[in-house]
């Protein structure tokens, strides 16, 4: 699966400007991406410890007084103990079901009538050992729905104010831009238009289909948006909505289709909200057609694709019109999974990472394959033998609106520079992007192969270059104990920072007080450890490169090279 060589790419002389205060000029039309890492700690009930350190006292009280959920609850009863017990291929292997299932269903009736928080809730069952499925199944049946006095339901509520303040400025740069882009539309139009808009906060439109239960998280979405200065509201698609398109049947189809139980009874509101929606499918259209920024949520960007594309390759009707409002200049944004799932241009072959951890990836490479929908082994509809640790991507590509290469988030926190690496290498893909958690990296196209990007946020952005990537097996005798990769070159951003990307970066302008060249070795080391059998090695010579206060790098084009020893690389 290793490629042995691949074609160099020739690159146009590199330009620096470095300055210690540099501010990328507005740029108002064409296609804009906002591609978040994943992880931004928003202040919010469910996650008290997220809130700024001294606006935690604040926001609890804020939380208090506003009836915030601060986590599940679960009760177990005689009725839904009974559907438990009813429900077939639960657990899914006959043998598990036989022996774990009397006994467990002897503990939930011990736990009978008694509201059990989430910590005690999961200790309760840590002896048996459940898989994520089975353990999220038994969530969905026993939690229960908080109520006010009112009779509705209770909310996670979020506290823009106890926010960090660079979490807040970076959701409030995307909306402002869209507001910017809104007014640029406008005087298209003339004045009325313009007045208008200028009058109302721009219309954000949430896309929740990353989620397992699309429904979770709505409303914490919609509060941060509206706390940032839009006006949110949400497309409620998914795919059970797409891939069966019943609007009687949605509730037993997202059992199906995302391994969710019963969410209408937990969400009934939102579940209304829905049905509308469905039944009256030309109001997601015309959402879209008033949108003036758009936004994707975290989970499982497989999950999106199958809210988007029928079958793979196929975009729905909405999906299309998605597209048209993208290459309109309506900026969308992304987080975690919706970040990873822009990536992809039929031209140039770039696919969309759809799974995996870094350490199986290094061994076992890369698997053109769809991951398996949640709890497909309950419903018999499993299509791939590869469980989620596999690296696997979808070929085709995801929503391909990011066409400069592969897009990949949580970078730095979960060691995925070799993940995406190898990826590269493997499908002879050129270029990939990784987004640090809390961060994220604005594209400005200008056209599919050319950008300007910026980086805001905590951590950084790692461009990988491996146009010119050779790698082969190392071998002891017959048998194969690693790989070596040489011919790479990677760049890391961080905030402030801006570059202009066309077939690799041409262009950059750097946050550091004086133009260093510095020693390869010197930045490499600090920056790429040894772990899981890696070895990263940094070519002799010289990088542009500075050191944040906090230790972190930014640098340009480091040409390094990465051993891969199999057999220190852990148990697999």
């Amino acid at each position: 699966m290793l490629n042995p060589s691949k074609k160099s790419l020739t690159l146009l002389p590199l330009a620096f400007c470095l300055s210690a205060s540099v501010q990328a000029a507005e740029i108002t039309s064409g296609k804009e991406l906002w591609l978040f890492g994943g992880g931004e700690p928003i202040c919010s009930s469910v996650e008290l410890k997220r809130c700024a350190p001294d606006k935690q006292a604040e926001a609890a009280a804020y939380f208090q007084q506003h009836q915030g959920v601060t986590q599940k609850t679960f009760k177990p009863d005689a009725k839904r103990i009974a559907e438990l017990t009813a429900l077939p291929h639960w657990p899914e292997k006959a043998a598990r079901a036989q022996q774990v299932k009397p006994l467990l269903l002897t503990k939930l009736e011990q736990m009978q009538n008694k509201d059990w928080p989430e910590d005690s809730w999961y200790s309760e069952f840590e002896s048996f050992e459940l898989s994520d499925d089975e353990q999220n199944l038994l969530d969905d049946v026993f939690e229960q729905r908080p109520v006010l006095k009112d009779g509705s339901t209770a909310q996670v509520k979020v506290y823009f104010d106890g926010t960090e303040l660079y979490v807040q400025q970076m959701f409030q740069h995307f909306i402002q831009s869209a507001k910017n882009r809104a007014l640029v539309r406008a005087k298209t139009s003339g004045a009325a238009a313009v007045a208008k808009v200028t009058a109302q906060k721009p219309k954000l439109v949430l896309i929740s289909a990353s989620s397992n239960s699309p429904m979770d998280w709505v409303d914490y979405y919609l509060q941060l948006f509206n706390a940032a200065g839009a006006d949110a509201v949400w497309l409620p698609i998914e795919p059970a909505l797409v891939q069966v398109g019943n609007c009687d049947t949605l509730d037993q189809d997202r059992f199906r289709w995302n391994g969710q139980y019963k969410r209408s009874e937990r969400y009934p509101e939102l579940a209304a909200y829905q049905q509308k929606m469905c039944r009256n499918p030309q109001l997601m259209q015309q959402m879209l057609l008033e949108a003036d920024a758009i936004f994707i949520n975290g989970g499982d960007q497989s999950l999106t694709m199958r809210s988007l594309q029928k079958k793979p390759g196929e975009f729905t009707e909405l999906a299309k019109l998605l597209h048209q409002r993208i290459d309109a200049g309506v900026p969308l944004a992304g987080s975690s999974a919706g970040t990873a799932v822009q990536a992809g241009y039929a031209k140039k072959k770039i696919l969309m990472i759809s799974g995996g951890q870094t350490i199986k990836a290094l061994q076992y490479g890369a698997y053109a394959t769809e991951p398996n929908a949640p709890l497909c082994h309950y419903h018999q509809s499993c299509s791939s033998d590869l469980d989620g640790s596999w690296l696997t991507y979808r070929a085709a590509g995801g929503l391909q609106s990011f066409t400069l290469g592969v897009t990949d988030t949580h970078f730095r926190e979960r060691n995925r520079e070799g993940r995406l690496l190898r990826l590269l290498i493997d499908t002879n893909t050129d270029f990939g992007f990784g987004m640090d958690e809390a961060t994220v990296l604005r594209a400005n196209f200008i056209d599919p192969d050319t950008a300007q990007l910026q980086v805001e946020g905590r951590g950084g952005v790692w461009i990988a270059d491996a146009s010119a990537a050779k790698a082969k097996a190392v071998k002891q005798g017959d048998k194969t104990t690693g790989w070596v990769a040489s011919g790479m070159k990677f760049s890391r951003l961080l905030a402030g920072d801006t570059a202009f990307f066309q077939q690799g970066i041409q262009q950059a302008k750097l946050q550091c007080t004086a133009p260093d060249l510095l020693a390869n070795s010197k930045v490499a080391p600090e920056t790429y450890s040894a772990m899981d059998g890696r070895v990263w090695q940094a070519l002799p010579g010289q990088v542009q490169a500075c050191q944040r206060e906090d230790g972190r790098w930014r640098y340009l084009n480091l040409p390094m090279s990465l051993q891969v020893a199999y057999e220190s690389a852990g148990d697999l």
